[in-house]
């Protein structure tokens, strides 16, 4: 009995462990960004609330990454739409989710990973709305980058 609630204890405590890395993960702060040299392929701007999107990769495997920000506390939601066509195959994303910012603070609320080939053609959006209404509204057209 005693190892049983000690099992369970373990098994407790490891979740914890990786839920909390998870959320760490996800939720990088922005200087990551640029430690991994991402570079900004759209960025929008409404009020307090700013949208980026940020792509790193050379050559067909590029990693989007949609980034929130905001010069004052706010809540809102997001929407990450990627839609890519072509000889390579069709792929349609379309990730959202609720966010919540301290003021001055920026925070990852989505990342894709596609692959591009030579004449795809591939667009994509980030939409975000505060919860008093305000929205920015990014957007960019991907190519093969050689």
């Amino acid at each position: 009995m005693l190892s049983s609630r000690i099992g369970q204890s373990l098994l407790r405590l490891l979740s914890t462990i990786v839920m909390t890395l998870s959320a760490v993960l996800t939720f990088q702060p922005g200087s990551f960004a640029e430690d991994q040299n991402m570079s900004v392929i759209a960025r929008a701007a409404s009020g307090p609330l700013a949208c980026e999107i940020r792509r790193i990769g050379v050559g067909d495997a590029v990693q989007l990454t949609g980034v929130v920000s905001s010069s004052a506390t706010v809540t809102g939601n997001f929407r990450f739409v990627l839609k890519k066509s072509g000889p390579s195959g069709k792929s349609h994303v379309n990730q959202g989710n609720l966010f919540a910012l301290a003021a001055g603070a920026e925070v990852n609320v989505s990342h894709v990973t596609i692959n591009i080939q030579p004449n795809d053609q591939a667009v994509v959006e980030l939409f975000a709305t505060s919860s008093d209404g305000i929205a920015c509204h990014a957007t960019a057209t991907l190519a093969l980058e050689l």
